[in-house]
């Protein structure tokens, strides 16, 4: 174990020291190297004992591209989590290979062929994807990623198209991709057709179908609007719709991560300066199905926290207020400071009451380093009692 895990740092490390040497051969044929290094540090207490846990992990991501100027590129990306320290129950952290223990891992995250001409591009192989229902969720160090092929076209004025076909789904707490999904098995795959519009002033209009034959497939639309007072403030509206159906032999319709009776409106309403910014978000789910993870990664709906949301099942309605407010600390970089209150009730009494306040300080020493501190309390209605959930994450980009 010790020599693996010496050969994991000299992994993760060795690009930083071989770079300056590498740069020549890099310039000459246009390709480029870049990567994470990221420390993390998990903490989770809930007042039932047996649910606590705590973990560190050392990890990142080492990417290589070639010339992403020629009609022909490929990119591989490999990412990594390793335990070091004490730790108790680190397999609920979500931060290792719970295929195997909860052990370090390195998994592939991308390795794909790309084509591409003026306004279309084809990508074949393993993916990162980043759509509502499919994405890599950036709450861990190890992502999400997808195997099949991607299709983006912009030939149409101020309009994208995707079309995607995924064959395989890896999560981020495995090294293995299967036919398994965050929400059920997917024999068939899944096929999503995404629209993007952005000819109207101050509007981007989206909307995604995704069509999997033996779980269920959803359809989102979603509007954002922004209104420029002057160039440093703006007001900022939202609308999204979440409506699946068409459950097959592996949907689950009370499914808490993805089921087929999902039926969720979400609106925003929002202030933003040059260093201040505050959001009213509200939510209701009419279904019985949730939508914290869809197909893979973490849904994207507006009533989301780090770990308090309004995309569970029971029919979940939730109020959020969002605030962040940046400064600057003499010579130490730029600073962020957070607060997020939830609000959350269900209208089935299957369902989970909870208030939350939630907390974040973020210090960016300069464009590659960054200390990120994340702190949520949860408190429960129904007799689960509170949960308090502490992240501290260090990461420097080279």
């Amino acid at each position: 174990m010790i020599i693996r895990f010496y050969h994991i740092l000299f992994l993760l490390f060795s690009p930083i020291l071989i770079v300056a040497e590498s740069s020549k051969i890099t310039s000459t044929i246009n390709s480029t190297v870049t990567g994470q290094v990221k420390l993390f540090s998990y903490d989770i207490d809930k007042q039932a004992n047996e649910d606590d846990a705590f973990a560190t992990a050392l990890g990142g991501y080492l990417k290589y591209s070639t010339d992403l100027n020629k009609s022909i590129y490929a990119t591989v990306t490999f990412h990594a989590s390793i335990p070091i320290g004490s730790n108790e129950n680190r397999d609920k952290t979500a931060l290792f290979n719970n295929d195997n223990n909860a052990e370090a891992f390195i998994v592939n995250s991308e390795a794909f062929i790309g084509w591409r001409s003026k306004y279309r591009v084809l990508k074949l192989g393993n993916l990162m994807l980043n759509t509502p229902m499919m994405n890599v969720d950036t709450t861990r160090i190890v992502p999400w990623s997808y195997q099949g092929g991607a299709y983006t076209g912009e030939a149409i004025a101020n309009t994208k198209v995707q079309l995607y076909h995924i064959n395989k789904i890896r999560s981020h707490t495995s090294n293995k991709y299967t036919k398994q999904s965050a929400s059920g098995n997917i024999d068939s795959g899944i096929t999503m057709l995404g629209l993007e519009y952005v000819g109207l002033k101050g509007f981007d209009i989206q909307s995604y179908y995704y069509y999997a034959e033996d779980l269920y497939s959803t359809f989102i639309a979603q509007f954002d609007y922004s209104y420029l007072l002057d160039k440093n403030n703006l007001i900022c509206a939202s609308m999204q719709y979440f409506k699946s159906g068409n459950g097959g032999k592996y949907a689950q319709t009370d499914s808490r991560l993805g089921g087929d009776d999902i039926d969720l409106v979400a609106l925003r309403l929002g202030y933003d300066s040059e260093d201040f910014d505050i959001n009213i978000n509200y939510s209701q789910n009419f279904g019985i199905s949730g939508i914290i993870r869809g197909y893979g990664g973490l849904a994207k709906v507006l009533t989301s926290s780090m770990i308090a949301n309004g995309r569970g099942n029971y029919k979940p309605e939730t109020w959020m207020l969002k605030s962040s407010y940046n400064f600057h600390l003499a010579s130490y970089g730029e600073s962020e400071f957070a607060l997020n209150l939830t609000h959350t009730r269900t209208h089935d009494n299957r369902g989970d009451d909870f208030d939350a306040i939630y907390l974040h300080f973020k210090q960016r020493f300069n464009i590659n380093t960054t200390l990120f501190v994340r702190f949520e309390n949860i408190d429960h209605k129904k007799g689960k009692g509170d949960a308090n959930y502490l992240r501290v994450i260090a990461s420097y980009n080279f």
